[in-house]
């Protein structure tokens, strides 16, 4: 079995990284019949994990299946890629929310990256700087794992449209590659959908910017 490992990713905490990696993992996993383990490196919180077993709880562990949820250091995450490598169809890595010394060995083993952000300055400007750092040290590497990185609107208002599409023609000119969907601002997602055990019912997001679509994009830049 073919193994890809990816990850919702930013350099600082806030862009959504952590419900977006839950939200696929889940989805991959229930929607399209893909074999997954979410990787939880955000020590000391581990907040993924911890999501887990509050799910469990709710729910209940022999009540609908279920991917695995691995806790990780920079020190246990090669042996967990080893454990799953050849048996997942993706491994899919939560980072902390800053770029240090764990983040950036973590990132060594990961093939494809999403980074997620919003309509802020700040947040802008911090999203061009993670993947200009990303571009020298992983992509211009000729031994790199890394095969793409890719942004995308984190939540997208329609109202902000046209704001939007300025962001995107700045960023693209300036060679940076944007995703074609985008990830909607709905509080549904981060009150109903963030869950690691339930996955989004089938007569739901599957418009023009539904979650669906955006999911359906990462498989297909997965496939490279």
């Amino acid at each position: 079995m073919e193994t890809k490992i990816i990850s919702c990713t930013g350099e600082k905490g806030g862009c959504g990284k952590t419900t977006l990696n839950i939200i696929l993992a889940t989805n991959l996993f229930h929607l399209y019949g893909k074999k997954v383990v979410l990787i939880d490196m955000d020590n000391p919180q581990y907040s993924v994990y911890k999501k887990r077993k509050r799910d469990l709880t709710q729910i209940g562990a022999t009540e609908t299946k279920f991917f695995p949820v691995e806790r990780a250091t920079i020190h246990t995450l090669e042996p967990l890629i080893k454990k799953y490598y050849g048996t997942m169809d993706f491994i899919i890595i939560d980072f902390p929310g800053n770029l240090n010394e764990e983040m950036v060995r973590g990132l060594l083993y990961v093939e494809h990256i999403f980074i997620p952000f919003f309509l802020d300055e700040l947040e802008i400007d911090s999203t061009a700087v993670f993947y200009k750092t990303l571009r020298k040290n992983f992509l211009g590497n000729d031994d790199r794992v890394l095969r793409s990185v890719n942004l995308f609107f984190n939540r997208y208002e329609l109202v902000k449209v046209n704001k939007f599409n300025a962001v995107r023609r700045t960023l693209a000119s300036a060679g940076m590659p944007m995703m074609r969907q985008v990830v909607m601002e709905r509080t549904i997602y981060r009150e109903k959908y963030r869950n690691t055990l339930v996955p989004i019912p089938s007569s739901k997001e599957n418009g023009e910017r539904g979650l669906k679509r955006f999911m359906e994009e990462v498989l297909e830049i997965s496939k490279n």
